[in-house]
């Protein structure tokens, strides 16, 4: 199958998916469609992150929902000899830097409050946090990516040739097509596995244990402890993945110190007796001013805006 009829095939699927969003049959077909070629998943992902950064093409979609797939594609016509030259010239350039950066690593980066998804050439996804930075390097025999800061998440594409490895501080976490998520804290790093397994290595780490789908290690620069998490633990830990924080009986302390990491009008508590309340639910990590609203709410606080925080005070 040509890269250009799987394209196509492509971009009907996110037409479809975007019109009907809830439909079962279509949800299995696409996933049995997603999974039979990586090359579907290559060019699917790579639409879609298209399509998110111009969600201005949603508002063109006409009431009855119907969009046509061809809008995803680059039109064909003759150009201009101006536009051409231009086009030449971009080329050109790109050219030099492409031969270039083969020989490096390719840098990508979030704000706080962003979130990235990046599909690598190997077919390889990474889905970069809040303020978070990546270098990646794709090579004939091995796959590297080194967290400078902040999370991401790896779902790598399947290649014994090419093990994948992600360097954090004092660790590498290795893998061959597995997917999990690795985040840099100052005098630590997470591991979190949800599918296959992950060994880690480090120079001061003589045998650290594997970690498997369903547990999450802490690695610090002499030890590594791992240990097994309940399913609701795994989906709290990978809500941010969809735009979310997800608490399930943490300390208002912590609730808070996770939400400053979206925002950069910070939450604050104003006593330190409201450290340890617990809370739960689900929440859009950039609108702390909802999650300031629901605990007025549930602990009757009281909530004061100043100019670079939004205050919370003990009744």
């Amino acid at each position: 199958m040509s890269a250009d009829t799987i394209e196509q095939q492509a971009s009907r699927w996110l037409a479809s998916r975007d019109a009907r969003p809830t439909d079962p049959e279509l949800a299995t077909a696409f996933d049995q469609w997603l999974h039979a070629d990586i090359r579907h998943r290559v060019a699917y992902l790579k639409l879609e992150s298209s399509w998110r950064r111009g969600d201005r093409l949603r508002d063109l979609r006409p009431l009855d929902r119907d969009v046509n797939p061809d809008l995803l594609r680059p039109p064909r016509r003759y150009w201009s000899l101006g536009v051409a030259a231009s086009v030449l010239l971009v080329l050109v350039v790109a050219g030099v830097f492409f031969a270039n950066t083969q020989l490096g690593w390719q840098r990508y980066e979030t704000r706080i409050g962003g979130f990235s998804r990046i599909v690598l050439e190997d077919g390889s996804v990474i889905d970069l946090n809040t303020d978070s930075e990546v270098r990646a390097r794709i090579g004939s025999g091995k796959r590297e990516v080194r967290l400078v800061r902040g999370e991401g998440r790896f779902q790598v594409a399947h290649d014994k040739s090419r093990p994948f490895v992600v360097s954090a501080a004092n660790a590498d976490v290795r893998a061959v097509g597995t997917a999990f998520s690795v985040r840099l804290r100052q005098r630590q790093v997470d591991v979190l596995v949800s599918e296959g397994t992950v060994a880690i290595e480090s120079a001061r780490i003589a045998h650290a244990p594997p970690v498997h789908a369903g547990e999450a290690a802490l690695v610090l620069p002499d030890r590594v402890t791992v240990r097994r998490l309940e399913s609701q633990q795994l989906e709290s830990r990978l809500s941010w993945t969809t735009g979310r924080l997800q608490f399930r009986g943490d300390s208002l302390a912590d609730a808070v110190d996770e939400f400053n990491r979206y925002n950069r009008r910070h939450l604050r508590l104003a006593d330190v007796s409201l450290a340890q309340l617990r809370v739960g639910g689900t929440f859009n990590a950039t609108d702390p001013e909802s999650f300031a609203a629901a605990l007025a709410s549930t602990f009757n606080l009281q909530v004061a805006h100043d100019t670079d925080a939004i205050v919370l005070r003990p009744p």
